[in-house]
């Protein structure tokens, strides 16, 4: 991972990190305990987790004169709420991607599409996420998880750019997906939807390239000839130095995704090298076929 300092979306190192020990100060003033997550966060006794991402974005509108005075009235109100509830409400319910070597003991199977990076029931409380580590809150796991897939579909559509990733290849071209919210990666988990709803296409019959190197970032890469194993290795290339450089990683990898929403590691990047699955590509190619990719499904 990066050595470089944290930064939170919108703020310089700087100003995180003036950010970060302002809120630690707080919390140990309030006889709070806590533990860091990805060194921008801040995870409370109860399991609830504390961001910065909504207070960092709402400093922003404000003179720093008063940061001091915003981010003392935001974290004492939040923590006059962090009390765990008796039960969660459906419509709060979200499935968030986790890397399955930091995800914790669960009681319940979690819904896994991309390898790796099962998706655990969450609740999208005000200010703060609660991670279900078992059902008590939520009753019956498959009616949770419909709710929490139904929610995040319905979740305000990320920002979107288009960049083509080599100018000689004619068809390298990312859809590059960025949610101010934390399901940014996690609306992978409803792709089908999201590609009609935000890039008004169909699923490709031969399937979709994926990467979500942070919790934030969603990018989409919709091949249509042979360049997609170049165009592969560019995607891996950039998803493994966002990966290693920002907070909340998930993946370096690309990910094959096919139309019925079952996925591969296409590419494994680190830093010796990548690791190519054949098998994966080779369906790939011939799925494209000599013409192109098949009519969407």
């Amino acid at each position: 991972m990066s050595t470089e300092p944290p930064t939170i979306q919108g703020l310089d190192a700087q100003d995180t990190r003036w950010l970060i020990d302002e809120v630690a100060g707080l919390l140990r003033e309030l006889d709070t305990a806590w533990t860091m997550v990805d060194a921008v966060a801040f995870r409370l006794a109860g399991g609830q987790v504390l961001g910065l991402d909504n207070l960092a974005r709402r400093l922003q509108l404000f003179p720093r004169a008063r940061w001091q005075e915003l981010v003392r009235d935001q974290v004492t109100t939040l923590l006059s709420l962090t009390a765990l509830p008796e039960s969660v409400a459906p419509e709060t319910l979200r499935p968030k991607l986790e890397p399955a070597e930091t995800m914790g003991d669960l009681e319940y199977d979690p819904l896994v599409l991309l390898p790796d990076l099962p998706a655990v029931l969450s609740a999208q409380l005000p200010g703060m996420t609660i991670q279900m580590g078992n059902l008590d809150f939520v009753g019956d796991r498959d009616q949770a998880y419909t709710a929490a897939l139904e929610n995040l579909s319905k979740l305000p559509r990320p920002r979107h750019a288009r960049r083509r990733l080599d100018p000689r290849l004619p068809a390298s071209w990312v859809e590059f997906l960025d949610a101010d919210d934390s399901f940014g990666a996690s609306r992978v988990l409803v792709l089908p939807d999201l590609l009609r709803r935000t890039l008004r296409q169909d699923f490709p019959a031969s399937g979709v390239l994926v990467a979500v190197p942070t919790k934030f970032h969603l990018w989409i890469h919709l091949p249509t000839d042979e360049s997609v194993l170049e165009t592969s290795l560019l995607l891996a290339h950039e998803a493994l130095t966002t990966y290693a450089s920002n907070p909340f990683p998930l993946s370096p990898c690309v990910y094959l995704l096919s139309p019925d929403m079952q996925a591969d590691v296409l590419v494994r990047p680190d830093r010796t090298g990548v690791f190519v699955n054949q098998e994966a590509l080779g369906r790939l190619l011939a799925a494209l076929g000599p013409n192109g990719p098949a009519e969407a499904a």
